[in-house]
């Protein structure tokens, strides 16, 4: 997720540019969390909107000039927002993609305590 959100340039350039003298292994549950947390994420996007469409739709209401200008800046907002969860949900996909083919995927197992 960090990858996807703009965080961690390191990392995308390691996963992008990944020396073949280097070895990636991932635990298997770590591409489970990333796809529940990419899942929340996107709910939480969801949520945003329907809010952000409630207050646009108060704004268009209001024929006063402040309300205007609000109505303005809201619709930029959602605009860019949309703009910026697709770019978020683009390099999600990319990081994932490249992660499963140039990683190895391990299982890990519980441990038995005696």
């Amino acid at each position: 997720m960090s990858i996807a959100k703009g965080q961690d340039l390191q990392a995308q350039e390691l996963l992008q540019n990944t020396p073949s003298s280097l070895r990636i292994v991932v635990p298997s549950i770590c591409f489970v969390e990333s796809l529940t947390t990419l899942e929340q994420e996107e709910k939480y996007n969801l949520d945003f909107l329907r809010k952000l469409d409630i207050q646009i739709n108060q704004a268009e209401r209001d024929n006063s000039d402040n309300a205007r200008l609000l109505l303005s800046n809201l619709e930029q907002s959602r605009t860019s927002f949309l703009q910026r969860t697709n770019e978020v949900k683009e390099r999600f996909d990319i990081a994932f993609n490249q992660l499963a083919m140039k990683s190895e995927m391990i299982t890990l197992q519980h441990l038995r305590r005696l």
